[in-house]
């Protein structure tokens, strides 16, 4: 079990605000909105050095934890955007958690190899993964959508099933078969539809051994992703506080405005409850050795994250006004990835639902299966 402690949080959240206040770069996010490849080479170089990308390594690798790594996630949000730390988390934690090739986990911690999980088959899969991806014959055909980092990838890990029997199994991108197309979301960033036909593939994992590791990845990365959108809520909060200080009319600031005082009252309680619920829950879910028990943790998270974010979102457009959704507005930039993340990794229906059906005894989960 890995325990993060103060001094340490304190020291990483530090470095990832230093490092957010030198990539803070509006424009430069703009101007690479909806473009290919994915993440440069200077980024994945500089998040190595950090250490950020060995934090989904077992801890005698260098790993500390979903707790840390949630500390960098929402400290990135600072630069508008944690990409591609999230989708080369997931990845990461299936290869740490099956114990499955060692070199390429190495590769991904120096910022040398970028595995990428592909996992979705429907536009509702989080709850329970569906895998009609056929492998037989070291060959696999199916296809997979909405994988994150996929642009970049240097190899994907793709659940499939081998007579009746779920598995995990690694391709090359660049093997024969095998045919990658890209959709932009919201903030711009690509995500990736894989096709796979006869795909040569080398076996990670089977059975429970493949699965387990599956489901404990999502709810890891789902983790990570609501610790992003707490990010996103602090900076969305700052600027329309800040807007409102400055902001002025009828000869005095909108923010003297009882009215819109009691709006930005209600967003503060919002955001100190969304706050006390993401930090009570990363206190113990790496304490958590049951898997119903740590996915029902997550999934709790990711709802309120989920729904605060979004009610965060509209009230700082419309104590904005017009101005919140010009595209000019750095508010925009961090509105327009909030709608990207929330729908990832399990909308708050999805978790919900997740969550009563690992609460419920005899429940869909309890049938197994990626």
């Amino acid at each position: 079990m890995t325990v993060l402690d103060r001094e340490t949080a304190t020291l990483l959240r530090d470095a990832v605000a230093k490092h957010a206040e030198r990539h803070a770069d509006g424009a430069a996010i703009r101007s690479r909105r909806a473009t290919l490849p994915g993440p440069r080479a200077a980024e994945l170089a500089e998040m190595a050095q950090q250490g950020w990308l060995a934090l989904a390594m077992p801890e005698d690798g260098g790993g500390l934890g979903i707790a840390a790594a949630a500390v960098v996630a929402e400290g990135l949000a600072g630069c508008f955007t944690s990409d591609p730390l999230a989708g080369l988390f997931l990845a990461g934690r299936v290869l740490a958690l099956t114990g499955a090739e060692p070199d390429l986990m190495d590769g991904l911690a120096a910022g040398t190899a970028q595995p990428v999980l592909a996992w979705q088959e429907g536009p509702q899969d989080f709850p329970l993964p569906s895998a009609k991806t056929i492998c037989a014959g070291g060959k696999a055909s199916g296809g997979k959508g909405w994988i994150a980092g996929a642009a970049g990838a240097s190899h994907f890990i793709v659940s499939a099933s081998d007579d009746g029997e779920p598995v995990l199994v690694l391709a090359a991108a660049d093997a024969p078969g095998l045919v990658l197309t890209q959709q932009f979301r919201a903030d711009g960033s690509a995500m990736g539809r894989l096709d796979l036909r006869d795909v040569p593939v080398r076996e990670l994992a089977r059975g429970e051994a493949a699965a387990a590791p599956l489901r404990r990845a999502l709810d890891e990365g789902s983790v990570l992703v609501a610790a992003e959108l707490m990010g996103h809520i602090d900076r969305m909060m700052a600027l329309t506080i800040e807007h409102l200080k400055t902001r002025r009319q009828f000869g005095k600031p909108i923010g003297a405005f009882q009215s819109l005082q009691h709006r930005a009252a209600d967003m503060f309680v919002r955001r100190r409850l969304a706050r006390a619920v993401l930090e009570a829950g990363l206190s113990r879910l790496d304490a958590l050795p049951d898997a119903a028990a740590h996915g029902m943790q997550a999934a709790r998270l990711r709802a309120r994250l989920n729904d605060s974010a979004l009610w965060i979102m509209r009230e700082s457009i419309q104590l904005f006004g017009a101005m919140g959704i010009t595209d000019e507005n750095d508010l925009g930039l961090h509105v327009k990835r909030c709608l990207s993340l929330i729908g990832w990794l399990g909308n708050s229906a999805e978790q919900r639902r997740y969550f009563m059906d690992l609460a419920a005894p005899g429940g869909r989960l309890a049938e197994g299966g990626i």
